[in-house]
This record gives structure tokens, C-alpha cells and sequence, in this order.
């Protein structure tokens, strides 16, 4: 009985200790250069996708006006005519392709 309990309190201290350091890790941002801003929207369409194995994608299409969802739109191009570029990272799969809009 008493070496039942005994592991039972050592498994949620080990718990409790991890939750801490995986709390103090991601406040900091341990290991990691930056931290990702994920925005959980979707693209309507992306044509140039670049998808990672972590399932996170971006878009690298150059287009006259962001779309709706995007967070972070950043201007790329100025002359002749102004062109925008999202610059989000996102969760799931690449949309369709821009080609059928």
C-alpha cells in the first residue's frame, strides 16, 4: 500500500515538474530563434504554397490586395502598380489554387 501510494505522488510530482518547464520553455521560447505567430484562418486561395512537414504553411503569392484573413500584409512591390504579399504562417493545408478565382 505504501509503495502504491508513494509512486502515485512521485508520477504527479514528475508531472507537476514538467508542466512547469514546459511553461517557463515556451515563455521563453527556449531553443527557438522567435517564436511563430500562428494565425488560425485559411487562405480562400494560395498558388505558390510552401507547406512544412509541421503543418504549417505560407503563402508566397503576389497579389493586388491581401486577403480578409491575413493578419500581417505586407507591400512588395510599389511601381507600376502597388503589390501585397501575405506574410502570415498558418496552420493545416494549402488552400486551392488562385488559378479558378
Amino acid at each position: 500500500m505504501k509503495s502504491s501510494t508513494l509512486l502515485v505522488i512521485l508520477a504527479v510530482q514528475a508531472v507537476l515538474v514538467m508542466g512547469i518547464f514546459s511553461a517557463v520553455a515556451k515563455e521563453n521560447a527556449v531553443g527557438e530563434s522567435k517564436a511563430i505567430d500562428i494565425n488560425p484562418g485559411q487562405l480562400k486561395c494560395c498558388s505558390n504554397c510552401n507547406f512544412s512537414f509541421s503543418g504549417l504553411y505560407t503563402c508566397d503569392d503576389i497579389v493586388k490586395k491581401c486577403d480578409p484573413v491575413c493578419k500581417n500584409c505586407a507591400v512588395v512591390k510599389t511601381y507600376p502598380v502597388k503589390m501585397f504579399k501575405c506574410t502570415d504562417t498558418f496552420l493545416g493545408m494549402c488552400g486551392p489554387s488562385c488559378k479558378k478565382y
